[in-house]
């Protein structure tokens, strides 16, 4: 299992709200697994289930900005995908 610093994850944060893409390729690349269980636990089609992730994602990435730095960036994705669901 991979260890990554919170610090890390901070700092990517910070770049990904300055629209660096590869920063957001390594947000999506380290919380991708987490936020497909949890679209899995609502939609048992993987085919969905990614769908809504990859949507889930993109409204992450646009809404980026809002995110307050005292706050947990996988609790508030998770929050943006569960909300997903709950407007299908």
């Amino acid at each position: 299992m991979k260890v990554i610093a919170i610090n890390s994850v901070n700092k990517l944060i910070e770049a990904a709200k300055d629209n660096d893409r590869l920063s957001q390729q390594k947000l999506y690349a380290r919380f991708s697994p987490k936020m497909l269980a949890v679209c899995r636990y609502y939609l048992k089609d993987v085919q969905q289930a990614e769908d809504v992730m990859i949507v889930g994602f993109l409204k992450c990435f646009l809404k980026i900005n809002t995110l307050y730095s005292n706050g947990s960036f996988e609790g508030w994705l998770r929050q943006i995908m569960i909300n997903l669901f709950i407007q299908i």
